[in-house]
């Protein structure tokens, strides 16, 4: 018992400054996996050569988001994120419903994604060691590396994550500097600049895989208790980080553009989509840069797979400290300063689900990503909307000195592209999962959606019955 009372009075700590927070966001976004992986969907489902130009509107509106969002995170004292946000904005059982809502779509993310990294890393040692390894033994060894991680302090996953990630924007840069440098400015292909190409295709496709990319931002405000100055590290973090993500993605995509010329590109996409990327890495650098970047693509999987852990592992811990679900969820390790059993929590429900999937005879790729990724996306595009209009409401209740640019015009325009992404969002909803009309999988996922959600409503309002002072304070801590 003292044990317990104990360990519930330390609280997390760490010493991020802006930099080490913004990495943490990018690695979250995971730029050589959204080149590799995703760039061929943009430019081959989306509206092709305009595939820049989406990286620079989802920037611009993410940004916009950012202004009224870290005007607020001033006034937010704990790591709930989006979740406290929407409790100080709109109101206590909606946050926990959107709290709720968060933990199932970032936990589906990252079983996807760990499900996928399995895939990647058993193909990885067929191609280079000639081991043949089922994919799901790599996934919970992956599980379990993440699970030692996630119980150490914050640092140690930082020092990891930073490596990996400077790894992997060093070769991303190397083959963007590679083609400017064989093509020359004249040579680069600016068809995609035009409106015509943008209106191409489907254009709405090309926004909604270019969102996923920048996934995860709002890490910069779940290290609020682990950050040095959060008052000044975080709105610097924030915009440092949705800056550097949009305009990487802007030149990476224009070069992978213009390498391959404007008029072949969408073919090349939809028929070479698996090596497209490192196709281009062979052709400006070299088969050792191709080797090299598939081992990086291991890495930067990884990352974004212990980013979005330590991402759940916060959200829980402060469920469980605001009394929402057990206590238990809420306690940090006396040593490691880490949210240690919502990690392990964690940990044991990405390894059930992962089981589960490998009994039902579910494929890593096909299924299990595409099906995950599809339902995360959804929900946390639904989360960012809510956040939106928390920061707006919020400061309509409490005027603010930073004038109506930062609390309602700037999160009023970001709001209206994010609704319009949403809008996006659940018409293609078929494309995203590979199923056509309003067939088992789509209505499972919109289900499992709504209710996670629903779920975590009906708890806020039971606890508001029943204990109403416990409610209040929490309200009140956010």
């Amino acid at each position: 018992m003292k044990n317990d009372e104990a360990a519930k009075k330390v609280s997390l700590r760490g010493n991020l400054g802006a930099m080490s927070i913004a990495l943490m966001v990018v690695a979250t976004a995971a730029p050589l996996t959204v080149m590799a992986g995703v760039s061929p969907l943009i430019i081959g489902f989306g509206n092709g050569a305009a595939a820049p130009v989406n990286a620079l509107l989802v920037g611009l509106v993410m940004l916009l988001f950012s202004v009224g969002f870290v005007e607020m995170s001033k006034y937010i004292s704990n790591a709930g994120a989006f979740y406290a946000y929407i409790v100080k904005g709109i109101g206590g059982a909606t946050g926990v419903g959107a709290a709720a809502l968060a933990v199932f779509s970032y936990s589906i993310i990252l079983i996807a994604l760990e499900a996928y990294l399995g895939f990647v890393i058993s193909d990885a040692a067929l191609n280079f060691l000639g081991l043949s390894i089922p994919w799901w033994i790599s996934a919970l060894a992956v599980v379990a590396i993440i699970a030692f991680l996630g119980y150490r302090n914050i640092e140690l996953s930082t020092k990891v994550l930073g490596v990996a990630l400077l790894l992997e924007i060093g070769i991303i840069l190397l083959l963007d500097v590679a083609t400017f440098g064989s093509l020359g400015l004249s040579g680069m292909d600016t068809t995609g600049f035009s409106s015509t190409a943008f209106l191409s295709g489907s254009p709405g496709l090309g926004i909604l895989f270019a969102i996923f990319g920048f996934i995860g931002f709002e890490s910069t405000v779940i290290y609020r208790e682990e950050a040095v100055d959060p008052d000044r590290s975080i709105p610097r973090a924030t915009y440092i980080a949705v800056v550097f993500i949009s305009l990487l993605y802007f030149f990476s995509f224009w070069a992978t553009v213009s390498s391959i010329g404007a008029d072949k590109v969408v073919e090349v996409a939809n028929t070479s989509a698996a090596t497209m990327y490192l196709d281009l890495m062979t052709k400006h650098l070299g088969s050792a840069f191709h080797n090299a970047a598939q081992l990086l693509l291991i890495t930067s999987i990884f990352a974004v797979c212990l980013a979005i852990h330590n991402i759940v592992a916060r959200y829980t811990y402060v469920l469980g400290s605001s009394g929402i679900i057990s206590g238990k969820l809420g306690q940090v390790h006396g040593t490691q300063a880490s949210p240690h059993v919502a990690s392990a929590t964690q940990t044991v429900v990405s390894s059930v689900v992962l089981i589960v999937a490998v009994l039902l005879g579910m494929d890593p790729v096909t299924q299990i990503y595409t099906w995950g990724a599809a339902a995360g996306t959804l929900g946390y595009m639904i989360i960012v909307v809510l956040a939106c209009l928390s920061v707006i409401m919020f400061f309509q209740r409490n005027p603010s000195k930073a004038g109506p640019w930062k609390t309602l015009i700037a999160p009023a325009l970001g709001g209206l592209g994010l609704l319009i992404f949403l809008f996006i969002a659940l018409n293609n909803l078929s494309a995203l999962t590979g199923s056509v009309g309003l067939n088992a999988i789509n209505i499972c996922i919109v289900g499992l959606l709504v209710v996670s959600f629903v779920v975590g409503l009906l708890r806020a309002n039971m606890m508001k019955s029943n204990a109403p002072q416990k409610f209040e304070a929490m309200v009140k801590n956010m």
